[in-house]
């Protein structure tokens, strides 16, 4: 069986500019031990400006390498890593590509061993698909795009790469944001795809990027569909945003919807992990221009209960967030990007989450998306935001 790879990083994205109260960046506010510190040579300058970010070893070289999309012109950029968390300029490889790139994942679309790069145009139902060689470059698949459906209101806001019928071929997931409704298409393993049955799945209201996971742990990977009520029926759609959609897959590329009712209306974005410690996966949303965190902790079938403290203050609006043990406690974090920066909060282990000692970081204005991975090879997950308005990447590494 040829090997699968996954992209490491949600598709995923993180550009940052770190700023701390000391000029080596090794200290932050009040004294305190910072948890980051920018990597050598962080921020870099993306040419034609920063969008989606994802971690990726692109080169086969065992170092992980940034994948970026410009928001400015139409190119994708690989930025081979150098292992120790420095990105260097000389080795910018760019492929540009015929609209501007919006959602980006990574993972081995043909089945070759190589990481290849799934991307979606904001106005467009097609996944253009570009094949990696193994050494960080890029060609577009003969096939590409991929239309993921057909109509008339294309607006996609989402993308998802995983294996959803069992046959350990990966295959592509796409959020139809002006249709509410959500799109899937089974890959043959060797770069083709096709439609699956009842395709397109009806969502909630205006869905932004979902999560793949686990939910229910029958071995079969299910989609969560955010409703952040934000399209021109928002006055009608906003009573019934109150709920994220869960699409339960019977293992066969079908889906069986149910509503997971929440407290804070918009959800936005949403990641899966198990967050109270009791091997089942929870969910964790962040909502559209409100600065709340929704907690709902599942019971390891496919149901899930808001948590008692749920929502949580995050003290400002925030984008996309990753849960990751950042602190070194085996218990999964939230970090979440709010724009300027990143918005951090420790878990407790039981569903809770409290400010981290430094957070807010401050980043650069545009920090939208964001990725955690082990940049630099030292057993600390690290953070990388990308920031659409100043065209930087930025890399901080856990200390």
């Amino acid at each position: 069986m040829r090997k699968q790879h996954a992209a490491i990083g949600l598709a995923a994205v993180i550009a940052l500019v770190f700023l701390t109260s000391c000029k080596n960046g090794q200290a932050s506010r009040g004294g305190e031990q910072s948890m980051l510190s920018p990597a050598p040579n962080s921020p870099i300058a993306i040419a034609g400006g920063a969008g989606n970010v994802a971690v990726g070893d692109m080169d086969q070289d065992g170092k992980l390498d940034l994948v970026v999309a410009s928001t400015q012109v139409p190119s994708i950029s690989v930025l081979l890593g150098q292992g120790d968390g420095q990105f260097r300029a000389a080795a910018l490889k760019t492929i540009t590509v015929s609209e501007t790139p919006g959602e980006m994942e990574l993972g081995d679309l043909n089945g070759d061993g190589k990481l290849d790069v799934a991307i979606t145009s904001h106005d467009s139902y097609g996944v253009t698909v570009l094949l990696g060689d193994g050494k960080g470059g890029l060609t577009r698949a003969t096939n590409s795009p991929i239309v993921m459906k057909d109509g008339k209101h294309p607006h996609t806001h989402g993308l998802g790469v995983g294996d959803l019928n069992g046959d350990r071929k990966l295959d592509l997931v796409t959020v139809n944001n002006a249709d509410n409704d959500v799109s899937v298409a089974f890959g043959d393993g060797s770069g083709g795809f096709t439609r699956a049955p009842g395709s397109p799945f009806a969502v909630g209201p205006s869905p932004y990027p979902l999560a793949l996971g686990d939910v229910n742990n029958d071995g079969r990977i299910d989609i969560v569909a955010t409703s952040s009520a934000t399209g021109p029926q928002r006055a009608q759609q906003l009573s019934s945003s109150f709920a994220l959609t869960l699409l339960l897959n019977n293992g066969r590329g079908g889906f069986q919807a149910s509503q997971l009712p929440l407290r804070t209306g918009q959800p936005w974005f949403v990641a899966v992990a198990d967050v109270n410690g009791d091997r089942k996966p929870d969910l964790v949303a962040t909502h559209h221009e409100q600065s709340k965190l929704s907690v709902l902790l599942g019971d390891g079938q496919g149901r899930f209960t808001e948590a008692r403290r749920s929502p949580v203050d995050l003290g400002h609006n925030a984008w996309q967030l990753v849960l990751s043990d950042l602190n070194r406690d085996g218990r999964p974090d939230m970090i979440a990007a709010d724009g300027n920066g990143f918005r951090f909060m420790l878990g407790d282990g039981s569903g809770g989450f409290k400010p981290a000692p430094q957070s807010p970081f401050a980043t650069s204005k545009g920090t939208w998306r964001m990725a955690v991975a082990d940049v630099n090879r030292d057993g600390k997950n690290d953070v990388v935001t990308s920031s659409g308005e100043t065209n930087t990447v930025s890399v901080l590494l856990g200390t």
